[in-house]
């Protein structure tokens, strides 16, 4: 075989095992990829490349699956979790991330890929408690393993893709994040096309879009725009204060970057519109723009704010521009700040009525250049400008507080730091305001680093509705005591100040006042100072009530150390009046930890006085637990005593422990109380000693009483709400063995009855409410209850008392009273009255008095009753019934007294009265609005008389019938009496009267009313009296006889004889078989008269007799008493009269007169005669 075809042969043979082996190799690449697919198809390959990232990162790692799709690879369900130290949950979480890499590059050692795609990625960044970011592991382990750029390939990624990622710091960030970069380089060999969208928690969508370039030479060109923005929900997401100023309010942003060689540009545009302040009830449109260029150099470290403009249409426009340089080291800046020409009244726009507190500001201000300079050591060191302020006004509620105020504050760099030095004042005319004139020089001091180092007022000036107040005001920081201050106000007229004080109703007449004050200390936690007022000759008023202070003084002195508070001085105010009402009020004062303490109290004012010698109270601090409001109240008081007049309540003291609270549903005390007197006096007697003891929960409140009132035991209980007075309380009150002598001095001086001895048991039970007024059930009793006169005469002694009844709705019902003046005697009273406890009550009680001894009804009250009754013999019975009704302010009582078998005698008078029977009704109308006087058909004359006396013969009886038997006075006699008595309407009138006297008849009538005061009138007719009849009884020297008619009428009103006026008119006349005729020694006894005539020869007939008489203010004035005879020749032979008008006898005497004569007289039958007694002589006046 030659060489070539063993060559041939080799070939061949090498081609077959050549063959053979790339058939192997194919075959086992083909059995590797077989292998590869089965195996990612099972869970090992994603628990194991967990296991190997989580050791790489020292972090937990997580990859649910893996899967191949052609040549990309897909992890899905990627998490990176939170490391240790931090809340559960991921720092990074994917559903899905595709990696396709350039194999070829790859398996060469590039790294070069296609195509890396993120899908749902969330990356989560958040701090634990100690202020760590839960990225800093990783952070650190990275950068560890780093490897420096010139070792390492550059990576390309054709196409980076980002779907629906977000990203969120400390839970705030953005979301729906859509990423696309084509061309992304590390090294910066390639621009890379940037495309970004994305929308912040509030919806607002934002687009990122540009290139950019990485590397050490980058360089980028980015505009970020968002053409719609809702500006209240962008301030909801920066957590501004008051996001609601921003409601309704629509922006726009466009702001571009560039970065060309270390050089970065930026300029950008903020528009805002549709923005509607609330002012005045109702929103402000807003609309405004922010323009700004800047740029930053990173080869120079220097930065450049170009311009910065802020412009809000009618508002304001703002400028500035300036630069900083070794941003990165010093921080040199200098900074140009200018504001346009600002009218304040805006500001009334802008601000909320509630945080302005209703004021109202107005004027212009501008700043047209502020230039700033400095570095971030040594912080400011120049400042040049000036701010203007002119017209200023300032209002509250209407009212105008400040106007005209203009200054100019100019800011320059001196040797100690940035001095703001200027004045404010008041100058030029301007309209009248609270603030007259303002005269403020002022300076300020601050460091570099805007620190204050001094600030001072020298020589304030200001005039405040007339008043002057001059001071100081000071702070110098090297001081131990920086801050002082010291006003002073001059004595100033009070009446200027009315447009101040009006407001809380005052009006200052006349009167000065004048204060001081010093501050000094390190500020509002460390100071001390000193303030005092005086007032004088203070008149003036407080809405329609006159006040007045002659002199007054307020001397206060506070410190603040170390938190803790203390506060004393004085308060005297002299001569105060309230509606004419003078006193005076004087006490010391304390405030310290959290206590107030009053010491030496002395308060005076319309004759009460009031002396506290300690009242000591906590101030309330409020605790809150369990949804409930909580403010303790600690209380106490010590030596208070009040007097007024005759009352004195001595020796008060008391203490409040407990707590105020409130929640949801309501208000409500809790806790203790205790307040009791020693003495209660009236007159510098003791009346009472109260103890009362109080418990206070949420339902409400319990007293307990306990002491003494009138030497008698109190006891008793009340309920109360005092935060629901409309549904009132509830007491029951019991005094059992009070002293009724102790209760004497409570009785006027003057009013002639004083109770000297008695006791009484009384109890109240029952309640009040606002709606309801007071309604309780009262029982009272008494015994051995004895009365005393002015003189200590007793008037009633051994008297028993029983009352019972109910007060409820104003009506006052007495169910059962007794009153039992003595034995055997018991006056009953019933009935109900409404309005009890007002003036207009109406409503009836009835009384009652059974059949009872006439002797036991005297006997109590026989030191009370006139003279005559008490020597008086009494026998028979009476009874009595009768209403008390109360209706349109008339007091009308009515009734009647029955007597049955009556009998009166009074043995020293030669009085007897006996056989009394019948009944007296009555009606008195105590009100003084009775029904008048009864009509009479015909007046009482001599003219009358004929008619008179037939009608009142034949006058049809009527009425209450009350006779008496038998009328005996001494000698004078009358027959049997006879009365028809009717009551009504406030009258009692006697209809008819009939008697008999000295053979003769006596017939009348007469009423007793009140109106203002006891109106009473009496008729009497006399017919057929027998002169020689009373002659014979009054045992009359001589005789005079003869048969006489009459009338004699008497009225009066009020008490005492002086208050009687009447007339008489009696006339003689033959008949009856009696003649006129009168007897020489009857003539004798008139000699002293004027007579004319032969009369002392014998007895001598007459044919005319008469008296005519006045009584008027306790005088009886005779006008006519004549007896005269006319014989058969006409001539005239006995002529005895008086002149008239010319004889007066006192009614008194007059009676005095009669009683003698009656007791000179021949005894009535039955009757032993007895020793006259000394009587004055009967006197005429001429």
């Amino acid at each position: 075989m030659g060489d070539p075809e063993k060559r041939e042969i080799k070939i061949q043979r090498a081609a077959t095992l050549l063959s053979r082996l790339l058939v192997s190799v194919l075959g086992i690449l083909l059995l590797i990829a077989l292998i590869i697919r089965i195996y990612l198809a099972t869970p090992y390959p994603s628990d194991q490349l967990s296991r190997f990232i989580t050791s790489h990162l020292q972090q937990s790692f997580s990859v649910k699956t893996l899967e191949t799709s052609g040549a990309t690879l897909i992890l899905k369900g990627v998490r990176l979790k939170n490391p240790a130290g931090f809340p559960e949950g991921n720092l990074v979480a994917a559903d899905s991330v595709a990696i396709a890499p350039q194999w070829g590059n790859l398996l060469r050692g590039g790294q070069r890929f296609r195509l890396i795609a993120l899908e749902g990625i969330q990356i989560n960044l958040a701090k634990n408690a100690k202020g760590i970011w839960n990225f800093s592991q990783l952070q650190q382990i990275l950068a560890a393993r780093k490897k420096p750029a010139a070792e390492t390939a550059e990576t390309h990624v054709n196409e980076l893709i980002v779907k629906d990622g977000s990203f969120k710091v400390q839970g705030q960030g953005v979301q729906g994040i859509s990423l696309k970069v084509f061309n992304l380089t590390t090294k910066g060999s390639l621009d890379s096309k940037v495309d970004l969208a994305f929308e912040d928690a509030a919806h607002n969508r934002y687009a990122l879009k540009g290139k950019a370039r990485a590397g050490t030479d980058a360089a980028l060109d980015l505009t970020l725009t968002a053409p719609t923005l809702s500006l209240k929900d962008v301030a909801l997401l920066l957590k501004l204060k008051n996001p609601g100023l921003f409601e309704g309010g629509k922006g726009a942003l466009n702001v571009n970057a560039t970065l060309l060689k270390g050089e970065l540009a930026t300029k950008g545009d903020f528009w805002f519109s549709q923005m509607r302040l609330p002012a005045a009830g109702r929103g402000y449109p807003l609309k405004g723009a922010l323009h700004f260029a800047a740029d930053y150099s990173t080869q120079s470290d220097t930065a450049q704010l170009q311009s910065a403009t802020l412009t809000v249409d009618k508002l304001v426009k703002l400028h500035a521009e300036g630069g900083v340089k070794s941003l990165k080291d010093e921080r040199a800046f200098h900074l140009i700040i200018g504001m346009d020409e600002v009218d304040l009244a805006m500001v009334n726009v802008l601000v909320p009525e509630e945080s302005r507190k209703k004021m109202l500001v107005g004027g212009k201000l501008r700043c047209d250049s502020l230039q700033l300079s400095g570095d971030g050591k040594k912080g400011l060191k120049s400042a040049t400008g000036t701010l203007q302020l002119r017209d200023a006004t300032l209002a509250k509620e209407g009212e105008l507080l400040v106007a005209g105020l203009s200054g100019t504050i100019g800011v320059s760099r001196q040797n100690t730091g940035i001095v703001a030095k200027g004045r404010l004042s008041t100058s030029g005319r301007h309209q009248k305001a609270l603030l007259d004139e303002l005269d403020m020089p002022l300076n300020l001091t601050v460091s570099p680093q805007l620190k204050p180092i001094r600030a001072e007022v020298p020589a304030l000036s200001a005039t405040v509705t007339g008043i002057p107040i001059r001071g100081r005001l000071a702070f110098d920081a090297a001081k131990e005591n920086p801050i002082a201050a010291s006003l002073k106000v001059p004595a100033a007229r009070l009446s200027d100040l009315n447009p101040l004080l009006k407001r809380y109703d005052l009006n200052a007449a006349s009167g000065t006042a004048s204060a001081t004050l010093e501050v000094s200390g390190k500020g509002a936690q460390d100071f001390s100072g000193t303030a005092n007022l005086q007032l004088s000759e203070v008149r003036g008023s407080r809405g329609k009530d006159a006040v007045a202070v002659k002199k007054g003084s307020i001397a206060a002195k506070v410190q603040r150390r170390a938190g803790r508070l203390l506060a004393q001085g004085d308060v005297d105010f002299s001569g105060m009046a309230f509606n004419g009402k003078g006193g005076d009020a004087r006490f010391g004062y304390k405030v310290a930890d959290g206590m107030v303490v009053l010491d030496g109290t002395h308060l005076s004012f319309a004759g009460a006085r009031v002396a506290i010698s300690r009242l000591m109270g906590r101030i309330p601090a409020r605790r809150s637990a369990a949804r409930v409001a909580s403010y303790p109240i600690s209380l106490d008081m010590d030596g208070l005593s009040i007097k007024r007049r005759d009352m004195e309540i001595g020796n008060l003291s008391g203490r409040l422990r407990g707590s105020f609270n409130t929640d949801s549903s309501g208000r409500w005390l809790e806790g203790t109380a205790d307040l009791g007197s020693k003495a209660v006096n009236w007159q510098g007697k003791a009346l009472a000693a109260p103890v009362v003891h109080a418990v206070f929960a949420r339902p409400g409140g319990r007293a307990e009483l306990s002491g003494e009132v009138l030497g008698g035991k109190l006891a008793g209980s009340a309920s109360f709400n005092p935060f629901a007075p409309e549904a009132g309380g509830a007491f029951d009150v019991a005094v059992s063995g009070a002293k009724l002598a102790s209760a004497g001095s409570l009785i006027p001086k003057g009013a002639g009855v004083y109770p000297s001895a008695g006791l009484i048991d009384l109890r109240l039970k029952g309640g009040y409410s606002r709606r309801d007024g007071l309604a309780c059930r009262f029982d009272s009793k008494g015994s051995g209850i004895a009365l005393t006169g002015g003189g200590g005469k007793t008037l009633l002694s051994g008297a028993g008392l029983s009352l019972a009844g109910e007060l409820a709705g104003g009506t006052l019902t007495i169910s059962d009273a007794v009153l039992s003046p003595g034995q055997g005697v018991a006056l009953k009273l019933k009935g109900e009255l409404t309005r009890a406890l007002s003036p207009k009550r109406e409503g009836s009680i009835s009384f009652a008095l059974p059949e009872t001894s006439i002797n036991g009804m005297v006997d109590p009250f026989v030191n009370i009753l006139p003279r005559l009754i008490q020597e008086a013999t009494v026998d028979g019975t009476m009874a009595a019934d009768g209403k008390i009704d109360l209706h349109q302010g008339g007091k009308l009582v009515q009734g009647g007294v029955s007597f049955k078998d009556g009998r009166i005698e009074v043995a020293s008078q030669k009085l007897l009265v006996a056989d009394i029977n019948g009944r007296v009704p009555f009606s008195l109308d105590l009100s003084g609005k009775g029904g008048g006087k009864p009509h009479n058909s015909m007046a009482f004359s001599k003219e009358n008389y004929p008619r008179l006396l037939e009608q009142m013969r034949k006058s049809a009886a009527g009425g209450q019938v009350v006779s008496a038997g038998k009328i005996a006075f001494g000698a004078l006699e009358l027959g049997r009496l006879t009365m028809h008595v009717n009551a009504g309407n406030g009258i009692t009138a006697i209809d008819s009267l009939t008697t008999s006297l000295y053979e003769g008849a006596l017939l009348g009538r007469g009423f007793v009313t009140i109106q203002e005061k006891l109106n009473y009138r009496g008729d009497l007719l006399v017919n057929g009296l027998s002169l020689k009849a009373l002659c014979q009884a009054l045992a009359v020297q001589g005789y005079i006889s003869g048969r006489v008619d009459g009338v004699i009428s008497l009225s009066g009103a009020g008490s005492g004889l002086a208050g009687i006026a009447g007339f008489t008119e009696l006339w003689a006349r033959e008949g009856s078989g009696e003649k006129m005729e009168v007897s020489k020694e009857f003539l004798q006894r008139l000699a002293k008269q004027k007579l004319s005539g032969f009369f002392l020869s014998a007895d001598r007939p007459y044919d005319q007799a008469e008296i005519k008489a006045m009584l008027e203010q306790g005088d009886l004035t005779f006008d006519s008493l004549k007896i005269l005879n006319t014989n058969l020749f006409g001539v005239r032979d006995l002529n005895v009269s008086i002149a008239p008008g010319q004889n007066r006898i006192a009614l008194d005497h007059l009676l005095e007169s009669i009683k003698e004569a009656a007791v000179r007289g021949k005894p009535a039958p039955g009757d032993q005669p007895g020793k006259p007694p000394v009587t004055q002589e009967f006197k005429w006046g001429e």
